[in-house]
């Protein structure tokens, strides 16, 4: 639990901390977004569409940040379709993947809203409750994703 977490008006200018293993090297948080190298996580969604996914090196195990020359992690982006008496709907296909549900992110914008665990079909992940259709959500996952697992048959 996070003093964002308890407190959400502190949001405004302190980004909820990442936890660094489950995230690709070189990424931070920032108030409304996720950047790895450099590159902002939303802009890149933007650009391509939701769903959408990039991959970059993840880190080593323990290691304080240092990029793995063999492992990736990737970052699917996707929209909120719906969410209504506690279920979540999104653009992607999530259900043969394993992301990391606890590092789940609200991009674009900072709600202050208290947070709320929303079912996403077997799942359950912890976003603000005022989430509302259109709303972009970014989740970290293991190793290389393609688009094609991602998007909707």
């Amino acid at each position: 639990m996070t003093l964002t977490s308890l407190l959400p008006t502190p949001r405004d200018s302190l980004p909820a901390p990442l936890a660094c293993d489950a995230w690709p090297a070189r990424t931070h948080a920032t108030t409304r977004d996720v950047v790895i190298a450099g590159v902002s996580v939303l802009r890149y969604a933007d650009l391509c569409g939701t769903p959408c996914v990039t991959t970059a090196p993840a880190i080593v195990p323990l290691s304080g940040g240092v990029p793995s020359a063999t492992a990736s992690t990737s970052v699917l982006v996707a929209a909120v379709t719906g969410c209504d008496d506690g279920m979540l709907r999104l653009d992607a296909r999530l259900d043969e993947l394993a992301p990391c549900w606890a590092e789940a992110r609200l991009l674009g914008r900072i709600s202050h809203a208290a947070e709320r665990r929303w079912r996403l079909g077997a799942c359950t992940v912890v976003l603000p409750a005022d989430l509302g259709v259109g709303d972009v959500v970014a989740l970290p996952c293991p190793g290389a994703v393609g688009l094609g697992e991602i998007r909707p048959r």
